[in-house]
C-alpha cells in the first residue's frame, strides 16, 4: 500500500510541474532536450535458488529378496532315493545295475576333481539386498552476481531559475547476462544393505574301502564305471547321507551420494523509469543532479539445473527510484554519471517445475552517459 501511494504521489506532482506555466518554466518545445546513450552497472542483485524435493529424479526403493531360500531349496532338492540320481556337478548314481544286487550298484560314475575322501560338496550362494534412497534439499544457494548493460534517455529542461533547474526524463535499459546465478542445491543418498553367504549340502558316499583303493580309480581321475553293464567299484546305497548346512553368512551396507545439483540461471532485464532530475550549475561547465522517479521492470529469469532441465520464471516490477550524480557539460556535448538506488521494488518469486527460490533487485545502478543537447 505504501509503494502504491508513493508512487501515486510522485506521478501527481509531475503532471502539476508540466500543467503550470509561469517565471522559470520552459515552454519551448523546440530547446533544452538531450539525448543521452552509456553503460549500467548494477550491484547486489540478490539470487537465493534451490532445486525442489519432488523434482529430484530418485528411484523408487527396491529390494532383492528371497535369494537365501532359493539357495536352500536348491541344497535341499540333492538327495539320494530309490531311483537314478543325478548331481549338479556332472556325477550319477543309479542303483540299477547288470548285478542286480539289492543295495549296491556299480552304475555310478563321479568326474575328476569332484570327490574329497568319499564326500562330494555343493554349496548353493546367495545375496539378498534392500536399497533405499535418503533425500536430502541441501538448502539454497545464494548468489549476488553483478551484470553490465545499456541505457538510453530523453531529458528535458522543465523549469529553470538562475543556477537551480529541473530536468524530466525518460530513461530505457536492458541487462542481459548468461550464468548470471551460479550455485548448487539438493541430492539424495543410496544405501545398499547386502547380506551374502552359501548354504551347503554334502553327499558322503561311504564305502571307505573303495575310496581307500587307487585301482579303484579311473585313469582320467574320475570314479566308477559308469555303465549299467559293468564292472566296476561297488558302491553301497545304503551307506550314503546327505547332510545341510548353512555357510558363513556376511551383512554389510555401503552408501554412495547423487548431487548435489548445479543450477544455473541467465538473467535478462528490462527498465522502464521516469524521472525528475532537480539540479545545480556549480559552474559553467559542471552541475550536480538529483533523481526521484518511478520505474517499471521486466525481469526474466532462464534456469538449468543439470540432470533436470530447463525452466524460466518472469515477471514485472513497479518501484521508485532515487540518487545523486554529476555531469560535465562543453558546447552541445555532456558526459555525466548517476548513481541510483531503488525503493519500494519486490523481489521475483521463483517457482518452476525444478527450481525455487526469489531473485531480488539490484540495489545500486551506476549510469555513465554520454549525451547531445539540442
Amino acid at each position: 500500500m505504501k509503494k502504491n501511494i508513493a508512487i501515486l504521489s510522485f506521478l501527481g506532482l509531475s503532471l502539476a510541474c508540466f500543467a503550470g506555466e509561469g517565471d522559470g518554466f520552459v515552454t519551448d518545445l523546440g530547446h533544452g532536450w538531450r539525448l543521452s546513450v552509456g553503460p549500467q552497472f548494477n550491484f547486489n542483485a540478490k539470487g537465493r535458488l534451490g532445486v525442489k524435493s519432488g523434482a529430484m529424479p530418485v528411484p523408487s526403493p527396491a529390494q532383492n529378496g528371497g535369494n537365501r531360500d532359493a539357495a536352500q531349496a536348491a541344497g535341499d532338492a540333492i538327495s539320494v532315493g530309490s531311483g537314478r540320481t543325478d548331481f549338479p556337478n556332472g556325477a550319477y548314481i543309479d542303483p540299477s545295475d547288470a548285478a542286480g544286487v539289492a543295495g549296491e550298484t556299480w552304475n555310478w560314475h563321479i568326474p575328476a576333481g569332484r570327490l574329497n575322501g568319499g564326500v562330494m560338496s555343493f554349496s548353493s550362494a546367495y545375496s539378498e539386498q534392500t536399497t533405499v534412497y535418503d533425500v536430502s534439499r541441501g538448502g539454497t544457494s545464494k548468489d549476488d552476481s553483478g551484470s553490465v548493460g545499456v541505457g538510453f534517455g530523453l531529458d528535458r529542461t522543465v523549469w529553470k531559475w538562475g543556477d537551480f533547474g529541473v530536468d524530466a526524463g525518460f530513461n530505457f535499459s536492458f541487462f542481459i547476462k548468461d550464468k548470471w546465478f551460479k550455485g548448487a542445491s539438493g541430492g539424495y543418498t543410496r544405501t545398499d544393505t547386502y547380506t551374502e553367504g552359501t548354504y551347503n549340502t554334502d553327499v558322503n558316499l561311504g564305502n571307505a574301502d573303495v575310496f581307500g583303493d587307487p585301482w579303484a580309480q579311473n585313469p582320467d581321475g574320475s570314479w566308477g564305471a559308469g555303465s549299467f553293464d559293468g564292472p566296476g567299484p561297488v558302491l553301497n546305497v545304503n551307506d550314503i547321507s546327505v547332510s545341510h548346512s548353512w555357510g558363513t553368512e556376511r551383512t554389510g551396507s555401503s552408501r554412495s551420494s547423487h548431487g548435489p545439483f548445479s543450477i544455473r540461471g541467465d538473467l535478462q532485464m528490462y527498465e522502464f523509469q521516469f524521472a525528475i532530475k532537480p539540479y545545480y550549475e556549480l559552474t559553467d561547465w559542471f552541475m550536480v543532479r538529483g533523481t526521484l522517479g518511478v520505474g517499471l521492470d521486466y525481469r526474466n529469469l532462464d534456469i538449468r539445473a543439470s540432470g533436470l532441465g530447463r525452466s524460466s520464471e518472469h515477471d514485472w516490477d513497479c518501484y521508485m527510484i532515487t540518487g545523486l550524480g554529476g555531469m560535465v557539460h562543453w558546447n552541445d556535448f555532456c558526459l555525466g554519471v548517476d548513481f541510483l538506488r531503488k525503493v519500494f521494488d519486490d523481489d521475483m518469486n521463483v517457482n518452476t517445475r525444478y527450481v525455487n527460490g526469489s531473485v531480488g533487485n539490484p540495489e545500486w545502478t551506476l549510469r555513465v552517459y554520454l549525451g547531445y543537447q539540442f
